[in-house]
């Protein structure tokens, strides 16, 4: 354990809450539950668990989560949510706080009862030091309600699931005011003008990174922004990628704010990062077992709620060193012998930037899985807004396999991208295209595994009928 000086995010005032009659029924049921979907083989427990606890007692989670001693951060924001709050909790353990967390990812309001109700203890409840939670955007203002949360970290904004969330004001005034629920402290995103432009009126503390060593940053899937003052469309001195970068209003004195906490030389590898973290006067030289320019932001953002929760600089360097991916992000297997990377993807940011790490490795090969289920999506139009072209622009074409439900949309998306027909290879079902991928990986090469939410889980099914276990599963 790294020394570190801890701070109480919500006061030294005590915040034990007794548990209630039902909620002690809602936190022994609800495990018996989770107990028996695992045994049983029929999933993970993650949200059924917390349905149930929550109609057996609609108290469970606000009770829970105030025996805490230092209180419930949130993580939101569109994309990195899981793996920003999984570095964050990495920081915390080495740190040596203990706390509850939704590691599995899900992300709703009883996927969190759940996640809290595992953590728990039938009679005395909750004994650590916080609760640590992935909240969805849309969840957001519906958790604020029932718990106190101290601290909220946004991580960026981007259009996702249109036909759920639809523009991206809409998502921003969903975040708002579940920061303003509970005037909760805000970390944001300073190099995103969609996230730090929110609530003004409220405790902000902003991190964001100076400067790139490599020159190929991209302003693909840029969202449109405004000055909120003004309302004017915001400009940009320079951009990392999508809208984030160093901007300003060219109509008023606007502009970026001066980030509290910054990544400075940041260089980014086929499966891994560096960079020199400034917090003050302070520089640390971190590396992140991570690719690609949107996971150093995740660490940029865990590395901003430590420090804020008094967090040794120390610790955190050592956090984002022994960080272990999370499920489906950027997560490392072995299948059958051979090296394989999973890289969930669900937007066009999201897939722009995957692609930009798989195209880093000169030794990759690529299946891709879109599935057009409820909790992917049902509009996949987003797959013409990713920048898959940098696939076509690699310097040799190796077969590309396509699979999932929508398999046929992504064969006729890659060949419009300029892949060769020739090389992209249509395998619908998920357990056939696997096989044929880890069969045509030869010496030295990595499948990279790209799938939509969906296909991540009967990936996970399917790779465990093979003994092969994916992180928190």
């Amino acid at each position: 354990m790294v020394e570190t000086n801890r701070t109480e995010p919500g006061g030294t005032e005590s915040r034990e809450k007794n548990l209630t009659v039902s909620d002690k029924a809602a936190v022994l049921v609800a495990q018996l539950a989770a107990g028996t979907i695992r045994k049983l083989g029929l999933g993970l427990g993650s949200n059924l668990p917390g349905r149930i606890a929550r109609k057996l007692s609609p108290t469970v989670l606000s009770n829970l989560s105030a025996q805490t001693k230092k209180g419930v951060v949130a993580v939101t924001g569109t994309n990195g949510k899981s793996t920003t709050s999984g570095i964050l909790s990495e920081i915390l353990r080495v740190a040596g706080f203990t706390f509850a967390h939704n590691r599995q990812g899900a992300n709703l309001v009883t996927g969190i009862t759940a996640s809290l109700v595992e953590s728990a203890n039938w009679a005395s409840g909750i004994k650590a030091d916080l609760c640590l939670f992935e909240i969805d955007e849309a969840a957001l203002p519906v958790v604020a309600r029932e718990v106190k949360i101290e601290t909220v970290l946004v991580t960026n904004l981007f259009r996702d699931q249109l036909d759920r969330f639809g523009e991206l004001d809409t998502t921003a005034k969903l975040i708002s005011s579940g920061i303003v629920k509970n005037h909760s402290r805000a970390i944001l995103n300073a190099d995103d003008p969609n996230v730090s432009q929110l609530v003004p009126d409220e405790s902000r503390f902003f991190y964001g990174i100076e400067s790139v060593k490599e020159a190929t940053v991209s302003s693909s899937n840029q969202e449109l922004a405004y000055c909120s003052k003004c309302g004017a469309e915001v400009a940009f001195h320079n951009v990392f990628y999508g809208q984030l970068g160093h901007w300003y209003c060219p109509s008023c004195e606007n502009s970026r704010p001066k980030p509290n906490i910054v990544a400075k030389d940041v260089e980014v590898f086929a499966t891994s990062s560096r960079f020199k973290l400034q917090i003050g006067s302070s520089e640390e030289d971190c590396v992140l077992p991570l690719p690609g320019l949107f996971n150093v932001y995740n660490a940029l953002a865990a590395a901003t709620a430590a420090h804020y929760m008094g967090v040794s600089n120390q610790a955190i360097r050592y956090g984002l060193k022994e960080y272990n991916t999370l499920f489906g992000r950027s997560e490392k297997l072995v299948i059958d012998g051979k090296p394989v990377i999973v890289q969930l993807i669900k937007n066009p940011a999201g897939a722009t930037q995957a692609v930009s790490s798989c195209v880093k490795d000169d030794k990759a090969r690529l299946l891709i899985a879109i599935n057009d289920n409820l909790a992917d999506g049902r509009d996949v139009s987003w797959l013409w807004d990713a920048d898959f072209e940098q696939l076509a622009k690699a310097a040799a074409q190796t077969s590309l396999v396509v699979s999932g439900q929508r398999a046929e949309d992504m064969a006729v998306r890659m060949k419009y991208a300029g892949y060769a027909a020739d090389k992209i290879v249509c395998v619908p079902k998920l357990q056939e295209a696997l096989e044929l991928s880890l069969n045509e990986l030869k010496e030295g090469e990595t499948l990279w595994l790209m799938p939509t939410y969906t296909c991540l889980l009967d990936l996970q099914k399917l790779l465990k009928s093979m003994g092969v276990s994916m992180s928190c599963t």
